[in-house]
């Protein structure tokens, strides 16, 4: 059993007050237990959001750090690792919400490896089932996301929204801070605890997502990635889904095909996603299409 533990929080322009709160009181209800909780602002421009996480630094063993200047997703993650004066540290993002109160007991129950994933789930809001595509598409993938299943394929299934880890295994195998724009520097974090032979155990203790960005705005962060999976497509080879598709199509000469479908249904099927009433069963669709298009526009 775990007899300390840093809890770690980046965020930007997203208040975590509550959540704070809600951590600290289940940390100080565990007899024994040695904690902090530090929360990294990555250069946070709402004011209102300054205004109430500058209250962490209220509350018994929580810090607030501010940076001046945005230094990325990567960077903040690892600058917290940095700080944290604890072996364990449980990174979880910001503007999650816990409906187990053993939490925080299942993680430090859970030391006999050097990461655990705790997984994460969608909030249920019958009010964006048929209209936020973010919402639609984390219940989609529940079902497949759960220990059992994460446990089968223990690297390509890590995401960095709720694990536990030992500090020395962060420092030593940081998040790479070049990875450009959004999106899998999970993935190739995992392709790094891969090939360092480093154990992740899966367990169902979710964080619960309460926060689904509009449609218009998922769609940008999707096509942000799809660049980024492009500029890492030779270390991803063999973790990611959507490369292994598209290597699936060239082998069988299928991507001008494909491709001229896309071109000529390309604007109909983005506004459908960014609209008010998308359709799940196009976003693959668009995410594949979308990345052939960047490999297309790079190789002319």
């Amino acid at each position: 059993m775990i007899h300390e533990l840093s809890i770690l929080i980046p965020t930007r322009n997203d208040a975590c007050l509550t959540q704070v709160r809600d951590l600290q009181q289940m940390a100080s209800s565990i007899e024994g237990l040695r904690y902090e909780i530090i929360v990294s602002d990555d250069a946070s421009t709402d004011e209102e959001t300054r205004r109430q996480n500058a209250m962490i630094n209220e509350i018994e063993h929580c810090a607030l750090v501010r940076h001046t200047e945005n230094t990325g997703r990567a960077a903040n993650r690892n600058f917290l690792a940095r700080q944290a004066r604890y072996e364990w540290l449980l990174f979880l993002d910001c503007n999650v919400k816990f409906d187990n109160e053993r939490f925080l007991r299942n993680y430090i129950e859970s030391d006999e490896t050097d990461i655990v994933n705790g997984g994460i789930v969608a909030k249920t809001d019958k009010s964006l089932s048929d209209s936020n595509l973010r919402y639609m598409y984390e219940k989609k993938i529940e079902a497949a996301h759960t220990a059992s299943e994460r446990n089968k394929r223990p690297y390509q299934s890590f995401r960095t929204s709720n694990f536990m880890v030992r500090r020395n295994v962060m420092l030593k195998h940081p998040l790479d801070e070049s990875v450009p724009g959004y999106g899998y520097e999970d993935v190739l974090f995992g392709k790094t605890l891969c090939k360092n032979s480093l154990k992740i155990k899966h367990i169902d203790n979710p964080v619960v997502m309460t926060h689904f960005e509009d449609n218009e705005k998922y769609v940008a962060k999707i096509e942000e990635a799809m660049n980024t999976l492009h500029a890492l497509r030779n270390d991803l080879t063999g973790y990611s889904p959507l490369l292994s598709a598209a290597a699936t199509l060239r082998k069988f000469h299928l991507t001008p095909l494909f491709m001229l479908f896309f071109k000529k249904n390309a604007q109909r099927i983005r506004a459908n996603l960014a609209g008010t009433s998308p359709s799940i069963r196009w976003l693959n669709i668009y995410k594949l299409a979308y990345y052939l298009s960047i490999e297309e526009k790079n190789h002319r």
